[in-house]
């Protein structure tokens, strides 16, 4: 009969364990690093507190789909509007490469087994659940629903290639999905870049080139150095100083407007802040058309005014300088309100890097006029005839800028509170 060892009592020779030992090591590597890796394990939830309805949708709708739809993680809900939160936020966005521009008031992290679903908005429930109960989810998926208010009419998918892809709300996730997973190209830098925010940049800017303030400054320079009889060399290199210090005042006030207001906890909130102010600026103007001795004016201050005469008169480029400054910062206040408003509106709608090429291409368009008036004028008796002609109609000017920015910011509210 044959001798058989018996195992318990066997042990292996050296070389034997060392081979276990190095095939162990092998086998396990790929192991012990997944195994030091933190995978999240947490439902991360980003609510305003600014937002009368997410409250109640997080409780009443997120939480109980996510549960219904077999997510047992531990639910964190976060109030953004806390700037720890806040920057807790950007942080875990920055971290998974979602882009700024793909933005809302709610935000949903969810962990998955094959990566992370983000949940933006309002989404129906019964979209959750069917992309919770997919068996053909991307590694990371963005699924959106920008509307706030009143039924939905649409959502939005992205799965980290190519643009958001919109889709009609009653559209199956499954139907829709295909779509998404072949899309390719470069990330979204912003939605509705060129699509929706560039004419409004284009009508806004225009709008406020019609600008009484440096209108009235530029044709008083004009007709001034035509008085004093400049060459037109020297006139044209005056009138480019000025303008040039005009664009570069606005652009800088501007740009520190835009990064103030980045910090805000809700830009929505802000953007509705700009439009009601813009409304507000195109009230006083309609006043101040019917009611002429109505005691608020949007006008350059009297002592700016008499400083900008004095300057005037010397007719030098550091001079020019001074004038350019002073009715930068002064026509502000006379039209800063189409300002803020739709600097308001690209923080609230873009990423900072193209808020600030849309903010350049605002001012281009804000000092066009005042190019075609300095070129335009050729000669003294156009200059004036052109200065008597603001004179004249100033008021009526006043007049249709008041309804424009009205206007505007009636557009611009509705824009935003979609």
């Amino acid at each position: 009969m044959a001798n058989i060892r018996n195992p318990l009592k066997w042990r292996p020779s050296p070389g034997v364990l060392g081979a276990l030992l190095g095939l162990m090591l092998i086998i396990g590597a790929p192991l012990s690093t997944y195994a030091s890796e933190d995978p999240p394990s947490k439902v991360h939830i980003y609510f305003s507190a600014g937002c009368v309805d997410c409250w109640p949708y997080v409780e009443q709708v997120m939480v109980p789909t996510l549960r219904a739809g077999g997510i047992s993680a531990e639910v964190e809900i976060h109030d953004y509007t806390v700037p720890a939160e806040r920057t807790r936020l950007l942080e875990m966005a920055d971290s998974i490469k979602l882009p700024r521009s793909i933005a809302d008031s709610l935000y949903v992290f969810v962990p998955l087994h094959q990566g992370q679903l983000v949940i933006l908005g309002h989404v129906p429930p019964e979209l959750i659940e069917q992309v919770l109960g997919s068996a053909n989810l991307p590694p990371r998926l963005v699924i959106w629903q920008p509307e706030m208010h009143g039924d939905p009419t649409e959502y939005r998918l992205w799965a980290w290639a190519g643009d958001v892809v919109t889709f009609d709300i009653n559209t199956a996730f499954e139907e829709a999905l295909p779509e998404v997973l072949v899309s390719q190209g470069r990330l979204p830098v912003g939605l509705a870049n060129l699509g929706q925010l560039l004419p409004a940049v284009i009508v806004t800017g225009l709008v406020d080139s019609v600008n009484p303030c440096a209108f009235a400054v530029i044709l008083l320079l004009l007709a001034f150095l035509f008085t004093i009889r400049e060459s037109r060399k020297h006139i044209l290199q005056l009138g480019l100083v000025y303008i040039g210090m005009i664009f570069l005042v606005y652009f800088a006030i501007g740009l520190g407007i835009l990064r103030a207001v980045r910090f805000s906890s809700d830009p929505h909130f802000v953007a509705r802040a700009g439009s009601w102010i813009l409304i507000g600026l195109g009230t006083v103007n309609l006043i101040e058309y019917f009611f002429p001795r109505f005691p608020i004016k949007l006008h350059m201050p009297m002592i700016a005014g008499q400083k900008t005469n004095e300057l005037l008169k010397k007719a030098t480029v550091p001079a020019t300088v001074g004038v350019g400054i002073l009715v930068g910062l002064c026509t502000f206040p006379c039209s800063g309100g189409v300002y803020v408003s739709i600097i308001t509106l690209l923080n609230a709608k873009t990423t900072l890097g193209w808020g600030v090429g849309y903010l350049a291409l605002y001012n281009v368009l804000f000092v066009m006029p005042l190019i075609v008036i300095l070129f335009g004028a050729g000669n003294r008796l156009v200059a004036k005839r052109w200065a008597r002609w603001e004179r004249e109609h100033s008021l009526k000017i006043r007049l249709w800028y008041g309804l424009l920015m009205v206007g505007l910011g009636v557009v611009m509210l509705l824009w935003v509170i979609q």
